[in-house]
């Protein structure tokens, strides 16, 4: 079906299940894209409309990735779809390019019986018309839609997401040793989009699955395996030999870059290497982003890492604190001269100011080639404990876990001034002075968790996790 009354949202043209839609010329009214990744037209832009009113629960997949539109007859898509009234429309998502070479889209979005929907094409790329289908599965219940940030610690992690559609009763996920068998793994209930897992061991990747909890014994399908990684603390090595080594590692930027995986020789040891590639046409800007760490004050780090590359590349070491460019503040180490045809081993060393989570950032940030490559392999990161560190090496608390009395004591011979213990939200729930190097603190009257115990003494701060039964 073709026509021309879709130039704005009033006058959008429904569709239907199963159907196959012309998109003539887009020449009409525009409204902010919602997969805005690439930015907007500074003059010109146009978007064609059409509704769909939903007759059941279920998933709508709007998709331009049809046999009319490829070559010869090349189009280049973006859609975006709104929930709302057209006086008040509210992006619930949209899509541009299938992939790096696939540049037409496919997009699928939480329909609800009775709710209808905007869906706008626009010409940020062509204004020249295409096809594109309507399909509609039915669903019971909802899955989760979008994972936010999670809250990371050394021992513990709080996964978050946006709500599922439809105010389900809660949700339910299962968690257990990175790439376990479903099934076999710790099953957790929540009535929130929220969940706090705790046990766990500090620098270690852990597999997931979540499901939405409809109630009356229905759930929406469950996620695929999902993974997230505890807090690094040095030391660690990183080989790329291993997926769970991988887990928390990001990347972004302009060029070619990824895993490896070629003869042993083109390692530094094993079989696999990161591989940045030049970006032919302008200086590449390509990043591989650490997994978190978590440092202490004074923490003395040492990075080491292996580099081979046939022709003249710069690379630069960076840390911050997000896995982002715009966080990558300060840089540890810089070569604008590499050029090894074996590899060469490079070192860079960090002392944070402040306790908190670190991420490394290496930055490949060559002038444009036609076909150049580098491998990195082999980082290693070690630390030597600041005084704070060391000191509280020296304290012990016992018993830990306790119901009534922590007992403190030594063997660095510290004279302690005070103690406070402070909740993992950082609320200092007790206070007490003293003056001797071994004592005792009540908690009875404190809640049963977790709680870290500051240690003030002539010596520095030490600082101890203690639980609360």
């Amino acid at each position: 079906m073709s026509t021309n009354a879709q130039t704005s949202c009033a006058t959008a043209v429904p569709i239907a299940n199963d159907e196959t839609v012309t998109v003539p010329t887009i020449t009409g009214t525009y409204q902010l894209a919602c997969n805005n990744v690439n930015g907007e037209l500074a003059t010109g832009a146009t978007g064609m409309w059409y509704s769909y009113t939903a007759t059941a629960n279920g998933i709508v997949t709007i998709s331009s990735n049809l046999p009319q539109n490829v070559a010869p007859n090349n189009v280049d898509t973006r859609v975006s779809v709104y929930s709302g009234t057209c006086a008040a429309l509210a992006c619930i998502g949209g899509d541009d390019d299938i992939s790096g070479t696939n540049y037409l889209t496919e997009f699928d979005f939480d329909v609800v019986s009775g709710n209808t929907y905007y869906i706008q094409w626009d010409n940020r790329w062509l204004a020249a018309g295409f096809d594109f289908s309507v399909a509609f599965t039915p669903v019971a219940c909802f899955q989760i839609r979008t994972l936010n940030a999670p809250t990371l610690n050394t021992t513990s992690i709080t996964l978050n997401w946006n709500p599922a559609t439809n105010s389900p009763e809660g949700y339910q996920i299962e968690y257990g040793p990175f790439g376990f068998t479903q099934g076999t793994g710790t099953v957790l209930n929540t009535t929130t989009n929220s969940v706090t897992i705790s046990g766990l061991t500090a620098s270690t990747a852990y597999s997931y699955f979540i499901r939405t909890n409809c109630g009356s014994g229905v759930f929406s399908s469950w996620s695929p395996s999902l993974s997230f990684t505890t807090l690094r603390v040095c030391p660690q090595t990183f080989g790329f030999e291993t997926n769970a080594s991988l887990v928390g590692w990001t990347t972004s930027g302009n060029g070619s870059y990824g895993l490896s995986a070629s003869a042993p020789t083109l390692a530094q040891a094993g079989n696999f290497y990161w591989i940045l590639n030049t970006n032919p046409d302008a200086v590449s800007n390509n990043w591989l982003f650490s997994a978190p760490f978590s440092l202490q004050a004074g923490e003395a780090v040492t990075i080491t890492f292996w580099i081979r590359c046939a022709t003249t590349r710069s690379l630069r070491l960076t840390v911050g604190n997000a896995a982002t460019t715009a966080a990558q503040t300060t840089q540890l180490w810089a070569n604008s001269t590499l050029n090894n045809p074996t590899y060469v081993q490079y070192t860079a060393t960090y002392t944070p100011t402040s306790t908190g989570i670190y991420y490394f950032g290496f930055n490949d940030i060559s002038t444009a080639q036609a076909v150049a490559t580098m491998r990195l392999d082999s980082i290693n990161f070690t630390s030597v404990l600041g005084v704070n560190d060391y000191l509280a090496s020296k304290f012990s608390v016992y018993p830990n876990p306790t119901n009534n009395v922590v007992n403190f004591s030594n063997e660095a011979n510290a004279v302690v001034s005070s103690i406070e213990m402070a909740d993992l939200n950082g609320r200092v729930v007790k206070s007490a002075t003293f003056n001797a190097t071994e004592g005792e603190v009540s908690v009875s009257d404190l809640a049963t968790g977790v709680y870290m115990m500051t240690i003030t003494t002539d010596q520095g701060v030490a600082v101890k996790k203690i639980v609360k039964q």
